[in-house]
């Protein structure tokens, strides 16, 4: 898979990355060598007949230390373990904040996790050398949008010569939406041996090559008036995503869309936010669930509870006076992000009523005399829709905005079939 390198007001960078290692692996777990039997036993056996000579090399798997001088470089063409970093400053940061009633900050931590699909990810590939037919049977996501494409794309084939077929997939939220190694050595296989290759990964193989998800350190603070109005943000994103950006959605936007979505419900106009993605020996992180929402959400809904302690004020109050009213849309969000029909206000008057918050927080109160905590919060969230080329094609995802269907009907007007197009 081609190194791919993209300018769209930012800076990303990565290297190449290839289907079964080439002289150096760089995680525990990225595919080293490959075997083909008639059965997964007979390849397990296999495997114990194959000595691979190694070099162990040093590794970097603190995110803290990626950017230091002393710190061994992954990939010494590029020069240091930096994959993508962004700055976006909106405003009089510096000045509110030397001014502001009230600062609250806080350090906030995520750890990296993944999906645990009910179906690992699998697939057949099947290539007709008389024809040059490709067709794959896949466990995926992004099938004809994405996979066809790529498969077109890497080893030369027309986009009619390439049928990709998506039954029932048992899970995904979107580890199943990259293009793994084991995607091109399957079909690789398939046209060098001429005849169906089946990869299937174990669970174990599923726990050491999925894609992880959500390795961040934030540092935020946040700037309020007396009169309970938020001022301004900042937070310093450090997150890293393993040695290489995901082909070929990048791993990089995770990131970019936490410096898009903090403080996005509320009406403050001071922004500052700072993203460094490095780049470690670790399994890569890529686009899983949200991408980037949780986060933003976890660390604006934090700051916004410890400024509203510090106010002394309610929590709910202090949201319900800073979410952008529901009568100013369209509008354009703080980090340049552009909102429509959003419905903050009614949602949190709606919650209010519903949870019988006042009765709460009595509850609460008389309860904690007792030595019984119960902690009240509430989450106000954003969701970015319909993304396409602004955000996929960074990375050389062709993914485009638009799909379709197409209905086709028997002669006796029964029977129908459908097929998507994207």
């Amino acid at each position: 898979m081609g190194c791919h390198f993209r300018t769209f007001g930012w800076h990303e960078v990565s290297t190449s990355q290839h289907a079964l290692v080439i002289e150096r692996a760089c995680w525990q777990g990225e595919p080293v060598v490959t075997v083909v039997a008639e059965t997964r036993a007979q390849a397990e056996d296999a495997l114990q007949h194959i000595d691979v000579e190694r070099e162990e090399l040093p590794a970097v798997v603190s995110m803290e230390i990626a950017l230091d001088v002393d710190t061994p470089v992954i990939h010494p063409e590029l020069g240091d373990n930096l994959c993508f970093t962004r700055t976006l400053d909106v405003g009089n940061v510096d000045e509110v904040f030397a001014t502001a009633d009230v600062v609250a900050e806080a350090t906030f931590g995520f750890g990296r996790h993944t999906g645990v699909t009910l179906e690992p990810r699998c697939q057949i590939a099947d290539y007709n050398p008389g024809d040059c037919r490709l067709t794959v049977y896949h466990s995926q996501q992004a099938p004809h949008n994405m996979m066809q494409d790529l498969y077109c794309r890497q080893f030369g084939l027309s986009e009619s010569d390439v049928h990709v077929i998506c039954k029932d997939v048992g899970g995904s939220f979107g580890i199943k939406v990259h293009a793994y190694p084991d995607d091109f050595a399957t079909v690789g296989l398939a046209m060098m041996l001429e005849r169906p290759v089946k990869f299937v990964a174990d669970r174990l193989e599923s726990f050491t090559s999925d894609i992880h998800a959500r390795k961040h350190r934030i540092k935020g603070r946040i700037a309020a008036n007396k009169a309970g109005d938020i001022l301004a943000f900042e937070i310093d994103d450090l997150t890293a995503i393993g040695p290489y950006s995901m082909f070929p959605r990048t791993s990089a936007i995770e990131g970019n869309q936490v410096v898009n979505l903090v403080g996005g419900p509320y009406k403050h106009q001071n922004y500052r936010a700072h993203l460094n993605v490095v780049f470690q020996n670790k399994t890569p992180t890529c686009q899983y669930r949200g991408v980037g929402h949780p986060i933003a959400c976890a660390v604006t809904e934090g700051l916004i509870d410890l400024a509203a302690q510090k106010l002394q004020m309610d929590p709910l109050e202090f949201r319900k006076r800073n979410v952008i009213p529901d009568d100013a849309y369209p509008y354009l969000g703080i980090s340049g992000i552009r909102l429509e029909v959003l419905s903050h206000e009614q949602c949190l008057r709606t919650i209010e009523k519903m949870m019988d918050y006042s009765a709460l927080r009595k509850e609460q109160a008389e309860l904690r005399k007792q030595g019984i905590y119960r902690g009240i919060s509430f989450a106000t969230l954003i969701e970015l829709t319909n993304p396409s080329p602004a955000f996929y094609g960074v990375g050389g995802a062709r993914i485009a905005s638009q799909d379709g269907a197409i209905v086709r009907m028997d002669p006796s007007g029964v029977g129908f079939g459908i097929s998507w197009c994207w």
